[in-house]
């Protein structure tokens, strides 16, 4: 026996498991996973920073009627910013083997730590970010490896918290002859905060040291792949970690508990890149640069305070846009990221497209982040920013979220955390996309009661689709279109864009 798969055609496992109640279990512990993560980010900042937040943060946070709905439909967590570890103990004790073995239940937990996340993870490492170092300034930036110089020191800082990036940040503006360029999130918030250039995403993030230019690496936690220690080990780079939790065999272990280990952990780690200097071989500077492209150039900084909502609600309610889509998550090599780019590229000359994470990289570096078509809106947990755009473009129009033709997709999904952020939207009253592969596959019973529970208690829809142009097809054709009906019989237009 164990551990449970979804095999074959039998109805049931030997110890009586039907398919629903896996399928369940596991989509749980991946929601309890990313949730664990984006709470966990925001509660070492917290603790970094010494701030809490007040003990109805939820309750203030969300939109009043959802939080009814929620209520009503046994979806809230349990009270206060500290009680979220516990509701993910209890999700991960409910999914383990003989607990809990009522699937449509687990579904239920399932929302509950979507919406956990949402707020004690997203919204408040978000909150928390922008309260210490400020909200990022709409700017110009680059990205893609093009990014690395063969003259200087290059330095990669790769992973998710902010305390890291400020205190290298400061650090580095002392060494000329250094460079210094973000990887996954922690490249997102770089750019975002100082413009410093986005050298890859999840899935390129070995090719920064296969460029044989980078003198350390320097990673915190979530979206690291082990393969690193042994690939730094290859090239002449420093492995340096810098978080207590994300230990890797060979490294460097510099850990980072307040602003001072910070700043010592900054020093410590730019001196450590000099003195590799040195040991660069030869071969890669020129190789470098017979290879390299031009960076993209891409316009990034957005936030829900420079954004001109209302003007996107003005033409939501004109038809000079159909909707919104924010495009958020993993790029992953098992998926058609091509096939992804264009249908978003497709789908941006009807709609205002919204961006975060390692997708961002990726439209990015295909021209798309231009700051009309898509906006950039930062790393994964200011995914907060894109739900408060929501919210205020549905108060603009006075309705609902769930009456708003908003939709947020997650294309390609790897991590526990791009599920996690895809169903908090959801609980929101959003339309939300999930392609492949993910836990729950389209037409099964349970991908059709997450689908009821969203709609009837959250307004939500659930789309499964993992061919980018079926995907296409039914945004175009099915899912956002539906807003202008009933907008029209709202109004007494005629069609979509002939009211005033």
């Amino acid at each position: 026996m164990g551990p449970c798969r979804l095999a074959g055609p039998p109805a049931k496992g030997v110890c009586g498991a039907s398919h629903e109640l896996i399928t369940a279990k596991n989509l749980l512990r991946t929601l309890a996973a990313g949730a664990a993560a984006h709470c966990g980010q925001a509660a070492r900042l917290g603790e970094y920073l010494g701030k809490k937040l007040p003990a109805a943060y939820l309750a203030r946070k969300a939109p009043a009627y959802l939080y009814r709905a929620w209520r009503s439909a046994g979806l809230l967590p349990a009270p206060g910013p500290s009680s979220c570890f516990r509701e993910i103990s209890e999700a991960m004790h409910a999914s383990a083997m003989g607990v809990n073995s009522d699937w449509g239940d687990l579904v239920k937990w399932c929302l509950k730590m979507a919406i956990l996340d949402g707020y004690y993870g997203l919204h408040a490492a978000t909150a928390l970010e922008d309260g210490k170092f400020g909200k990022p300034e709409a700017r110009e930036g680059a990205l893609n490896l093009a990014c690395l110089s063969a003259r200087k020191v290059n330095i990669a800082v790769h992973g998710h918290e902010p305390a890291m990036v400020e205190a290298i940040a400061g650090e580095a503006r002392r060494h000329a002859g250094v460079n210094l360029v973000g990887v996954c999130c922690t490249g997102a918030t770089f750019l975002s905060a100082h413009g410093i250039p986005l050298a890859a995403h999840f899935t390129l993030q070995e090719e920064v040291i296969a460029s044989g230019l980078v003198e350390a690496l320097v990673v915190d936690s979530q979206c690291i792949l082990p393969s690193l220690s042994d690939l730094c080990e290859c090239y002449h780079t420093r492995l340096i970690t810098t978080n207590p939790l994300a230990r890797m065999p060979g490294a460097v272990h510099l850990p980072i508990t307040d602003a001072r280990s910070a700043r010592r952990a900054a020093k410590r780690a730019i001196e450590l890149a000099l003195r590799n200097r040195s040991a660069r071989k030869p071969g890669y500077e020129a190789a470098f640069g017979e290879n390299r492209q031009p960076p993209a150039r891409v316009v990034i900084g957005s936030s829900e305070e420079n954004v001109d909502v209302p003007g996107i609600a003005a033409k939501l309610r004109r038809g000079g846009l159909k909707g919104v889509i924010a495009v958020v998550g993993c790029v992953n090599p098992r998926s058609e990221a091509a096939g992804w780019v264009d249908a978003f590229t497709e789908l941006s000359r009807d709609y205002l497209i919204l961006t975060t994470g390692c997708m961002a990289f990726e439209l990015g570096s295909h021209g798309l982040l231009d700051g009309k078509r898509a906006l950039h809106l930062g790393s994964c947990v200011n995914n907060a920013r894109i739900a408060d755009i929501f919210g205020r473009l549905a108060e603009l129009c006075g309705r609902r979220i769930s009456s708003m033709p908003l939709l947020v997709s997650c294309p390609m999904p790897i991590t526990e955390k791009s599920a996690a952020i895809g169903f908090y939207f959801a609980a929101l009253g959003c339309a939300a996309h999930f392609g492949g592969p993910f836990p729950v596959a389209p037409g099964t019973a349970t991908a059709g009661a997450l689908g009821a529970l969203l709609k009837n208690e959250c307004g939500g829809e659930l789309l499964l689709e993992a061919d980018p142009r079926v995907f296409r097809e039914k945004v175009a054709k099915t899912l956002l279109p539906a807003f202008w009906g009933r907008e029209r019989a709202r109004r007494g237009c005629g069609r979509a864009g002939t009211g005033p």
